[in-house]
């Protein structure tokens, strides 16, 4: 039984230092052997980039348009970007980015004739020169490898702001419940202009902005234009709501919308064109079910508490004793509360309401947040410019939950919007903001597929598994909602109950990942309930009696509670990495799911699996032990950890076993203008043995654990082995490795192109279990002497951080 505490190195960052110095990588021709093609495809970028003068011949010399340069498959790589030669930053502003691997270039018609001759001037043959050791080896220019590393230069278009048509927009905006509002971004924004690196830049970024304002006021129509408030978010946001006394004329409504787009298609510094989401709360029902009364809460003993973001909560007796609070914003008259009432009830009794063990997570109260009207005919009232008033209410409301205890937010509204792989939405970044500025963590469900696009059930065996997704016919509309692609919360997939074998597949309804990026989301999945009226999975009305009902919205609030009970076991709080962290490193892929063929396609669903339950999480077998490093990570910094492998799994001849897991969650800044790439900067940790030369007796360490990311280029390191993404868990066995039983853990940053680790640094958490491979041999007290010899001060993390009186 476990009984051994989680460690926490209590002095993680005494153990941060200046980092060695990264040469980078040198200068790659990308058509080595090639040089005919290499002059084709040089002639070709140059009458490529000669022809971006079509899509500049209606603006004056001094003014801006954007172009987006498509960089080849193998040259995603910092080191390959052309921003020395082709778009150097003293003379051009890279702005952002689409799909990863790509760029958008600020320019000027003057800037043309410039980058059409360095293009142009790139050398045909390439130089054999001497290296450092006398060997004569082909050595290319700056100028070529960069020309080389483009594949395409093309003007940045209407399909690149707006994906929908002008009927779909005037039917979708005619819903009061979306404002009526279009979220126009642009390229520029105020804190952009600030970053760029001359005065010149500077101006031209405020000409290009203002000159937008003047147009759009001078269209004339009947719209109301407001902004986004710049705390809220990095992006430049405008709100062009639609005036409301038009929509009831649908030829006039018509004529309004064709002339805004006809504007907003056209407009240069118009990045993008987006449609707001309809927030959506199902209903909660099914068949009934028997189910006892509730107990009420043992008197004088502290409970977690859970915000529930949602359209209310019954106020019946045996629920309201769970309840911490609430806030006062929703008229209740006419508001139906059945979806926030059973979220209440899993979250307060799931252990009692449903008889498996997976349920018995420790009871939590919660805190009422409803936010969502329901009423016909209310939601425009509450919110006249749509979602985006909605995220500003639920950051006004969020101090007041705070006040009552309430850190872990469970939100399982729907937003019936795809998530775009090559970007990461206004909305999850939105989220994302107001987690930052809270300390909050959002625990969000992936969202639900209608009973048309439901899938068929999960099939027993693999391969069945892997047919039955080859065949399903909605190949690609299945994909996670917005703001599931929130980098800093907790996204729930949805798994069946127990099936008669007493094993959980991901249910029919549950959408699938990846985020954006490619990286994993969902991060988790917990029991949803069974597409079926008897689901399976049980909770309460608003009048108290029992009900079936499925959905991710209900696998999210089973996991928001294992959370706030990690959290609330943890004395003096933890940060949210290290809470994230915590959550992902100990979760489990369902037994069934772990097959090796489903490997690459099971994530998709349940992320990293199902979590423990927190006393689990937080404690260990005497075979194994978990140790917990919180740090921040500055410029040209890293984490270099030395410890000894426990002495137990050490062999005569220096070999080291063991079953190892190391998961890794970070903070990045972000910056959503960079499409696929709004991740800035990059965190990787590595597990290193010492090697010792056995002619020179020199030490080194050579990398032992290795995810799915050791790859040859930059595109396949991203999609298999979460480079850019914050959550990474690596995970191996290890028989007799090596000569030597030191070994380093070890954390850097890598900052992208133009872009510097924060002066703030980047806060991280990594989590390091080490286990005996036969799951007996007892290491815990003997690793945990160890590393108190070498130095580390480490702790049990549930009292480590404990304020105290001094």
């Amino acid at each position: 039984m476990a009984h051994n505490p989680v460690q926490i190195v209590l002095n993680a960052q005494d153990y941060v230092r200046k980092a060695d110095v990264n040469p980078g990588g040198s200068i790659k021709d990308f058509y080595a052997g090639r040089n005919a093609d290499f002059v084709d495809h040089r002639d070709n970028l140059q009458a490529q980039v000669l022809g971006l003068r079509e899509a500049a011949q209606n603006i004056g010399a001094g003014d801006v348009f954007y172009a987006h340069v498509e960089l080849q498959a193998d040259a995603w790589a910092k080191s390959h970007r052309p921003i020395k030669k082709i778009f150097p930053p003293s003379q051009q502003v890279y702005v952002g980015g689409g799909k990863l691997g790509s760029m958008v270039v600020e320019l000027t018609p003057n800037d043309i004739p410039r980058i059409a001759a360095t293009v142009a001037s790139a050398e045909a043959e390439v130089a054999d020169v001497a290296n450092k050791e006398g060997e004569i080896k082909p050595k290319p220019t700056r100028t070529r490898g960069e020309v080389g590393a483009i594949k395409s230069i093309r003007p940045y278009g209407v399909a690149d702001r707006r994906g929908f048509s002008l009927d779909v927009a005037s039917r979708w905006l005619a819903d009061p419940r979306t404002g009526g509002a279009y979220y126009v971004e642009t390229f520029v924004s105020p804190k952009s202009i600030e970053s760029r690196s001359s005065r010149p830049l500077k101006l031209r970024g405020e000409q290009a902005l203002a000159r937008f304002e003047q147009r759009l006021a001078a269209l004339n129509l009947p719209i109301e234009i407001s902004r986004v408030a710049d705390e809220w978010i990095h992006a430049s946001i405008y709100v062009v709501k639609i005036s409301p006394a038009v929509a009831g004329d649908a030829n006039r409504a018509r004529a309004v919308h064709a002339a805004l787009l006809g504007l907003l298609d056209n407009e240069p510094v118009v990045k993008a064109i987006l449609l707001p989401p309809i927030l959506q709360a199902s209903r909660a029902g099914g068949e009934p079910a028997a189910v006892p009364v509730l107990p009420a809460p043992e008197e004088g003993r502290s409970y977690p508490v859970v915000g529930i973001v949602d359209s209310g909560i019954t106020g019946i007796p045996t629920v309201g004793a769970w309840s911490a609070g609430s806030i006062d914003f929703l008229d209740m008259v006419g508001q139906d509360v059945s979806h926030g009432s059973f979220i209440a009830g899993l979250v307060c009794a799931s252990d009692v309401l449903n008889p498996d063990a997976i349920f018995g997570e420790g009871r939590c109260k919660f805190f009422d947040l409803g936010l969502h009207p329901t009423a016909a005919g209310t939601y425009e009232d509450y919110y006249p410019r749509g979602f985006i008033d909605f995220l500003e209410q639920l950051d006004a409301e969020i101090p007041a939950a705070k006040a009552h205890g309430v850190r872990i937010f469970n939100m399982s509204l729907a937003v019936t919007t795809p998530v775009q792989h090559d970007g990461y939405s206004v909305f999850a970044n939105m989220l994302d903001e107001i987690a930052d500025k809270h300390d909050i963590l959002f625990v969000l469900p992936s969202g639900n597929l209608d009973g048309a696009l439901a899938r068929p059930a999960w099939p027993t065996e693999s391969n069945d598994a892997l047919a039955m997704l080859a065949g399903y016919r909605f190949q690609g509309q299945d994909g996670i909602f917005q703001p599931a692609d929130s980098i800093r919360a907790l996204v729930i997939g949805a798994l069946d109950p127990r099936n008669p074998d007493g094993k959980f597949v991901p249910s029919q309804y549950t959408r699938r990942g990846p985020g954006p990026a490619l990286g994993v989301k969902p991060d988790l999945a917990h029991v949803g309930g069974r597409f079926h009226q008897h689901s399976g999975l049980c909770s309460i009305s608003p009048d108290g009696a029992g009900v079936q009902s499925c959905g991710t919205s209900y696998a999210s609030p089973l996991a928001a509670k294992t959370v706030a009970a990690v959290n609330h076991a943890i004395e003096g709080g933890i940060s949210r990495e290290a809470l994230s962290a915590l959550i992902v490193h100990h979760a489990e892929i369902p037994d069934g799911l772990n097959d090796e063929n489903l490997k690459p396609v099971v994530k998709d669903f349940v992320g990293h699996g199902m979590p423990r339950a927190a006393a689990e999480t937080l404690l260990v077998e005497d075979h194994e032990i978990t140790m917990v490093f919180n740090g921040v990570l500055k410029n040209a910094q890293e984490l270099r950890f030395q410890f000894a492998w426990p002495a137990s799994l050490v062999d005569e001849d220096g070999g080291c076993s063991g079953k190892v897991k190391l998961t890794l969650v970070y903070r990045p800044p972000i910056d959503r203008a960079f499409g696929g790439e709004f991740v800035r900067i990059n965190l990787d940790t590595y597990l290193r043995q010492e090697v010792v030369n056995p002619k020179t007796k020199t030490a080194s360490f050579k990398g032992r654990l290795k995810g799915d990311g050791m790859r040859r280029f930059e595109k396949e390191l991203v999609q298999h082995g979460a480079k850019w993404w914050p959550v990474k868990v690596l995970a191996d066995e290890f028989e007799g490795v090596g000569h030597s039983s030191q070994w380093r853990l070890v954390i850097d940053p890598l900052a992208r192109s133009n872009c510097t680790v924060p002066e703030e640094g980047i806060p991280f958490s990594a989590i390091l279990t080490i286990a005996s491979p036969d799951s007996v041999t007892p290491i815990f007290n003997e690793m945990r002497q160890q590393l108190q010899n070498s130095g580390a001060q480490i702790s049990d993390i549930r009292t480590a951080l404990r304020p105290r009186v001094r």
